[in-house]
């Protein structure tokens, strides 16, 4: 591919980024006018739920779709899915309906993140491609801080259906530029069986887990558990699998998974409990909770960038040292101000956003290299992937070490913040342990 050729492609996939992104946040400031117009307020998180849980079980089928398939033409399917579910999702009468159409748009969600990673690395070097990914992570973070005031503007000045419309038309020039610049030269192998029977198995559990989860019925997520387990197992003795077999019997590999497992336990755990820590404990407003969760973005946001350009100084198994240790001091502050004002939680929150910018530059980036080649796209998705059931499972974990305490005296859910400030700072303590072993299997 031409130069030029290359630099469109990345802003169309760069336009696919912002939407995906944009739309985690900005449909929730909508949701009360929705529920004005629609009703169903027994309904509320279902929109927000069925979304997150389908990007979610569809991002490693996605992956290896690609592997199978053309790349080019999988990431259309998967924004032609999510342009679909957002118009539809604008036209909707009802809530049922308009559930229905986010399960559509989160189907095209997963599809197109882990497709702009993969085409990414089909590409550039790794040098290249951490500089790209670098400023993808940039939009990201943008639409992360302006996608809420967006929303609210929308709602304001127009509809809250023009909150699901502002999707097609840069959609569509995403689209566009994909189709018309991206040439692929890796060839389809569609006479690859894909294992049918695995999968079912696997998206059934994961479903499950993640439902269970977030109910925190704990019969539930153990059953999905099993179930995910045993999807292991049987596409362990499968040619074509959905999940990257040959890869997580690598140590490189299948380190950098469970990595980004542990990274986003801590992470996403304490994100979703900070602004309850400023509202009920520090008796602040949202404004102030936002001006705490605001740094951990930004922070992600710079490193991201900053690790693109300084890659060829560092392995990338240093950018991950790098960003592990960060997020040890971040999480060690959180924890010996975890009283204090809401200045030094900023701070800590900056130092923790920094580590993960490194970190997760440094993982997704040894995995692709990493890798078996004919599981770069499964291989891609599996990092992903195993960053969003650690969330989950982290977040499942603090509401019950903090839960507890809710309806106690402001001393006692002090104390279950600290005591969750230290189960992060354990949690990345190992990871940073598990990422030292990577060294040595590298050199």
């Amino acid at each position: 591919m031409k130069k030029t050729d290359k630099t469109k492609t990345v802003v169309g996939l760069t336009l696919g980024v912002f939407l995906a992104a944009l739309e985690s946040t900005v449909v929730a400031t909508a949701m009360p006018e929705v529920i004005d117009d629609l009703g169903g307020n027994h309904l509320y998180s279902l929109p927000f739920s069925v979304y997150l849980l389908t990007s979610t079980v569809s991002n490693p089928i996605w992956g290896k779709l690609s592997d199978v398939f053309n790349r080019k033409n999988i990431y259309i399917i998967g924004i032609i899915l999510f342009l679909t579910g957002s118009f539809l999702s604008g036209l909707s009468q009802s809530m049922h309906m308009l559930i229905a159409m986010r399960v559509i748009q989160g189907l095209g969600a997963g599809c197109m993140t882990p497709l702009t990673f993969i085409i990414n690395a089909e590409l550039f070097s790794v040098e290249k491609r951490a500089k790209v990914q670098g400023y993808m992570s940039a939009v990201w973070g943008l639409a992360g801080l302006f996608g809420p005031l967006l929303g609210g503007l929308i709602v304001d000045w127009l509809d809250w259906r023009y909150v699901f419309y502002l999707n097609l038309p840069f959609g569509l020039l995403a689209w566009y530029m994909v189709h018309r610049y991206f040439h692929e030269d890796i060839e389809s192998h569609p006479q690859i069986q894909i294992d049918y029977i695995g999968s079912l198995v696997f998206i059934t559990g994961v479903s499950v887990l993640v439902y269970g989860l977030e109910l925190q019925i704990w019969s539930l997520a153990g059953l999905g558990i099993l179930l995910t387990f045993v999807s292991y197992l049987i596409q362990k003795r499968q040619s074509s699998p959905i999940l990257p077999i040959k890869s997580m019997q690598q140590k490189i590999p299948s380190t950098v998974l469970i990595l980004n497992f542990l990274a986003g336990m801590a992470f996403f755990g304490i994100l979703a409990f900070l602004p309850l820590y400023v509202q009920s404990v520090a008796n602040r407003g949202a404004t102030a909770a936002g001006l705490v969760l605001t740094p951990m973005v930004v922070g992600w946001t710079l490193t991201n960038i900053i690790g693109g350009r300084i890659i060829h100084r560092t392995s990338l198994i240093g950018l991950i040292h790098i960003g592990f240790s960060i997020l040890i001091i971040g999480f060690g502050g959180f924890l010996y101000y975890y009283n204090a004002d809401i200045i030094y939680l900023s701070i800590c929150g900056f130092m923790v956003g920094c580590g993960m910018g490194f970190a997760m530059l440094g993982t997704i980036l040894s995995m692709q290299e990493y890798s078996a080649r004919e599981e770069l796209g499964s291989s891609t998705s599996g990092v992903l992937f195993a960053r969003t059931i650690g969330g989950s499972i982290g977040v499942s974990i603090l509401s019950a070490i903090i839960g507890k305490r809710l309806l106690g005296s402001n001393l006692e859910l002090q104390d279950g913040f600290q005591d969750a400030y230290t189960t992060c700072l354990v949690i990345v303590s190992l990871a940073l342990l598990l990422s030292l072993r990577l060294k040595r299997i590298e050199t």
